[in-house]
């Protein structure tokens, strides 16, 4: 197991499981605009090669161990620093693996509840990236949960939101700990990311046995030209 896969994140998958799901080659690879705004570089050598290959108008998303500065023809529109968080010791809670698989046919019910709830972006084909469930309450869709990046030997759960209307239920601790459960049945580490101010997930994902791995930076990079608000991404960041 290589730990130093985390470190940056999105080229592990690109490169490895979710190689089937990248464009580019060399030194830059990313997902396709309708899965993900994610890209990777291999080394911050590499930012004026995406830049060089990036349309105008069209952003980026980079994750790395540390803050980058925004190379010549691209401009630094976001920046934050995240927590990882990997679930080495992980302790799930005692619950059955009953939540119901989200598919394609789901995907309009996801957008709503991520738009509205924002634990990152998500889009029409985002569902690709691995498996999603949820939890329906009344014919809505409660609670949802899934896999996003794919290193080598870890996975990553992702999108793990409630609507305010169906809170203080257990949901996101329930579906974290399906998916985890899951993810050591496949041989492999769940890791997840969290905002360094969203104490009560911390709390929560500590419960379930994950502890802070380290802090990462995510950054959003943009060609000039076209319109931001097109972007279907960037509202969610």
């Amino acid at each position: 197991m290589k730990m130093t896969e985390l470190d940056n994140p999105a080229w592990s998958a690109l490169t490895s499981r979710h190689a089937h799901l990248a464009i580019g080659d060399g030194p830059v690879r990313r997902y396709p605009a309708e899965i993900s705004p994610f890209a990777a570089i291999e080394t911050p050598d590499a930012l004026p090669v995406l830049a060089d290959r990036m349309a105008e108008g069209e952003t980026a998303v980079l994750w790395s161990p540390e803050e980058l500065a925004a190379p010549e023809g691209l401009d630094l529109m976001v920046h934050f620093p995240i927590l990882q968080m990997a679930g080495y010791d992980f302790r799930p809670a005692d619950v059955a693996d009953d939540a119901e698989s989200l598919t394609p046919a789901n995907v309009d019910e996801m957008i709503e509840l991520t738009t509205l709830m924002k634990p990152g972006p998500f889009g029409k084909r985002t569902i690709e990236m691995g498996s999603y469930i949820g939890v329906f309450e009344g014919g809505r869709l409660a609670a949802m949960a899934g896999e996003r990046m794919k290193p080598a030997d870890f996975t990553e759960i992702s999108a793990i939101c409630v609507h305010p209307d169906f809170q203080g239920r257990g949901h996101a601790r329930r579906l974290t700990s399906i998916l985890g459960k899951r993810i050591v049945a496949d041989g492999r580490v769940p890791f997840l990311n969290v905002l360094p101010e969203n104490t009560a997930a911390i709390g929560l994902y500590e419960s379930l046995g994950f502890s802070l791995r380290r802090r990462l930076h995510v950054h959003l990079l943009r060609k000039p030209g076209g319109d931001i608000a097109d972007d279907p991404f960037f509202s969610s960041l």
